[in-house]
């Protein structure tokens, strides 16, 4: 099940979905801070990102090229600004342009909630460029979440 939020006010654009997973905490996060969980779940269904780096600190960097249905590649890079273990994964977000440079510079929350039946996961993304962009990135989002709901098993 999946709740989610659109900020409407003032820039920045942000937007949260809740999910719950009927898997520990550890579990959760572990496919969200190890590469070799990454490269078999993150990107909706249809896409893959058999590519994905992670460096799971405070500093470290990430890459997810993901690609989609047709071949091409869109890649999310960023750094890990902060992280508690089983609790925040704190990143920067922004996707590599083709000419190699960084597009808007966002901001990505992950909080990992234990809950009676597994987690509760908080995913807020913020500073979108404008509503369109924010609107592409719930269905991305979305679609990701149940990769990683079926990649949890």
């Amino acid at each position: 099940m999946s709740d989610a939020a659109l900020e409407t006010d003032q820039a920045p654009l942000s937007l949260t979905i809740e999910r719950n997973f009927k898997h520990p905490v550890e579990a959760v996060f572990r496919a969200w801070t190890e590469t070799d969980a990454l490269r078999q779940w993150m990107g909706p269904t249809g896409y893959s990102c058999e590519d994905a780096e992670m460096e799971a600190r405070a500093g470290g960097r990430y890459a997810f090229p993901i690609k989609d249905p047709e071949g091409s590649i869109h890649t999310a890079q960023g750094e890990v600004l902060a992280i508690v273990p089983n609790e925040l994964l704190h990143i920067s977000w922004s996707w590599k342009q083709d000419d190699g440079s960084q597009g808007q510079q966002m901001d990505v929350r992950l909080e990992f909630h234990p809950t009676p039946n597994g987690t509760r996961l908080v995913l807020t993304h913020s500073n979108f460029i404008d509503e369109a962009a924010r609107d592409n990135h719930m269905g991305g989002w979305s679609g990701c979440l149940a990769s990683l709901e079926e990649f949890l098993g």
